[in-house]
C-alpha cells in the first residue's frame, strides 16, 4: 500500500508522475492531488474508510449528540477533560475517546492514526463553524455548546460526516505528499524547507475544502442512532456514509475541484 512513514511512495508509473511534479518550479497543489488520486490503489482507497476511520467518525457524531442531549459541561466531564477552553478540551477528549475505542476494537491502522488527528481538527471546526469574532481559545463554553449541539438538533449530522471526511482527506494527502518531499528540497521545485511546507499546507487545505461539495444528506437518518448504538456496532452503521463521502471527495479531487 505504500503508507509506511519510513518509505516514500510506491515505485509505480503513476506515483512517478506525482513525484515528478515536486521537481518542477512552483508545483500546483491541485495537480499534485489529482495525480495522487489517480495513483491510489484499491487497498489504499479502502483504507480511507476502514473500521478505525469509521470509529473516529462515530466518536464525533456521538459527541455532537451528547452535547445536544446532556450539555457541554456534562460531556466534558464524561470525557474527563477540563472545561476551558471548551472547544479545545472537547477536541482533545473526543480524540482520546476515539483512540481508546480503536484500540479496544482492535482496529488500529495507518489511516486510523491519521483519522485520529482529524477527530481533533474536525471538532474544532464544528465548535467554531458558525462563530465570528472569537478565536478558538476565547470561545465561551456556551457558544461552543450551541455550535456543537446544533448539528444534532437541526438534523445536520451529515455535515459532521462531511466535515470529518474533509479533514481526513487533509491528513491523508498531507501524509502522501510529506513522505516524498524530503528528497526534493533544495531543487528547482522546492528550493527550501519553507517551500515544501507551503506546498504540503496548500495540498491539505485543498483536500479539506472538499467537505462543502459532499452530498451526504441522504445519510442523516442513518447517523441518528449513533449515540444509542454500542461503539463495537458502529462500524457497520457508519460505513455507508463514510464510503460515500470518501468516494465523492476523491472524485472531486481527481477532477481538480474542491
Amino acid at each position: 500500500m505504500g503508507t509506511s512513514t519510513w518509505h516514500r511512495s510506491p515505485e509505480t508509473e503513476l506515483w512517478r508522475r506525482v513525484r515528478e511534479l515536486y521537481a518542477q518550479p512552483d508545483p500546483s497543489p491541485r495537480e499534485v492531488v489529482a495525480r495522487i488520486v489517480a495513483a491510489l490503489d484499491g487497498e489504499t482507497r479502502a483504507g480511507l474508510a476502514d473500521a478505525a476511520v469509521a470509529t473516529c467518525l462515530g466518536t464525533l457524531v456521538e459527541g455532537a449528540q451528547r452535547v445536544a442531549v446532556h450539555g457541554m459541561a456534562a460531556t466534558l466531564d464524561r470525557l474527563r477533560v477540563g472545561h476551558e477552553p471548551a472547544a479545545v478540551q472537547l477536541a482533545a477528549g473526543l480524540r482520546d475517546r476515539a483512540q481508546r475505542l480503536v484500540a479496544t476494537g482492535g482496529f488500529a491502522s495507518r489511516f486510523g492514526d491519521l483519522a485520529l488527528n482529524a477527530v481533533g481538527t474536525t471538532a474544532l471546526s464544528i465548535a467554531t463553524l458558525r462563530t465570528s469574532g472569537s478565536g478558538v481559545m476565547e470561545l465561551p463554553l456556551a457558544v461552543a455548546e450551541t455550535n456543537f449541539a446544533g448539528f444534532h438538533r437541526e438534523g445536520r449530522l451529515h455535515e459532521v460526516a462531511a466535515l470529518f471526511v474533509g479533514h481526513e482527506l487533509d491528513q491523508a494527502f498531507r501524509y502522501f505528499v510529506a513522505r516524498d518531499l524530503g528528497e526534493f528540497v533544495g531543487g528547482t521545485g522546492l528550493p527550501t524547507v519553507s517551500h515544501a511546507s507551503r506546498l504540503e499546507d496548500a495540498v491539505a487545505a485543498h483536500c479539506r475544502n472538499t467537505w462543502r461539495a459532499l452530498d451526504v444528506a441522504d445519510y442523516e437518518q442513518g447517523l441518528a442512532p449513533t449515540l444509542r448504538t454500542p461503539p463495537a456496532e458502529r462500524v457497520a452503521l457508519l460505513a455507508p456514509v463514510l464510503r460515500a463521502g470518501v468516494d465523492q471527495g476523491l472524485s472531486i479531487l481527481a477532477a481538480g475541484g474542491e
